[in-house]
């Protein structure tokens, strides 16, 4: 949801669309800086937030941020930039934060990991006390990105000291365009069991909803409406009633218009497939 106008609208934009549950942005997502949150945004949030029922709030963090950058400059401003989002989710009481691990740039994917866990155990210093936790995000593998196999986010995880401060962020167009298969049934079952073999399903903070634009293993991170991508509504049905993630905070990033009736869309789309009688994925 747009924070234009004020964080508080984005809870209010939720709310005319029936979302149950929203993701945020902090401050605009393009900008290093941004102005300080006030104390009457502050107290427009949490009145928005009683008034309309919504509960589950994600934020995400700022894209320009890369904490595997081996340019210190970028690297600098980067552990800036978080530290002020982490405590701007402490402020608005929002639990998690959901980021890209980041991107190395050509120094490696050891070195990669190593930055991003280094910049992890630096921030949870400097936040000591605060609640929120840092959600890694499931990657497509474009370019240098890190965090398109599982293993490298526990990686990540196993370098981290305050791992409790830690959990993930599964988005499934991602995993898709990473070489991860859930178009079927039995595809689906197969990826989640090796997630849960590697990452460990209860460590899961919030879904990405979005089917893919490009197909499996493309290593492509283009979204699409649900449904109408490679990925295909089966692996939707399979999502939406599978009991363990029953509780997981589920988040639209399908392409947006100028109007919001493909969210509307969407949103339908998937409650439409929540049905007791649908074969879950034990």
């Amino acid at each position: 949801m747009s924070i234009a106008g004020g964080v508080d609208r984005a809870v209010l934009r939720g709310s005319e669309l029936g979302c149950t549950a929203i993701q945020m942005f902090l401050k605009y997502n393009t900008r290093w800086e941004g102005r300080p949150l006030m104390p009457e945004e502050r107290r427009a949030f949490f009145a928005n937030q009683k008034k309309t029922g919504i509960k589950k709030i994600v934020a995400h963090n700022c894209y320009l941020v890369n904490l595997a950058s081996p340019d210190d400059s970028v690297y600098s401003k980067s552990m800036r930039a978080m530290q002020d989002e982490i405590e701007r989710a402490a402020l608005l009481r929002i639990p998690c934060l959901v980021i890209h691990p980041g991107s190395h740039k050509g120094s490696g994917e050891s070195e990669g990991i190593a930055r991003i866990a280094s910049a992890l155990n630096n921030l949870f210093s400097k936040t000591k006390g605060s609640r929120v936790k840092v959600l890694l995000e499931t990657t497509s593998g474009q370019g240098t990105g890190i965090g398109h196999r599982f293993e490298q986010i526990a990686e990540i995880i196993s370098q981290v000291k305050n791992r409790h401060r830690l959990g993930i962020c599964l988005d499934t167009a991602h995993v898709f365009a990473a070489g991860y298969d859930i178009r079927t049934r039995k595809a689906c079952r197969e990826t989640m069991r090796e997630f849960d073999s590697v990452l460990g399903l209860n460590s899961i903070g919030v879904l990405h909803m979005n089917d893919s634009k490009k197909p499996l293993g493309s290593r492509i991170d283009r979204h699409e409406h649900i449904g109408k991508g490679h990925i295909g509504i089966d692996a939707f049905r399979f999502i939406m009633n599978d009991e363990r993630l029953a509780a997981v905070p589920k988040i639209l990033e399908t392409p947006k218009g100028p109007e919001p009736d493909a969210d509307v869309r969407n949103l339908n789309i998937l409650r439409s497939l929540c049905d007791a009688h649908s074969p879950k994925m034990e």
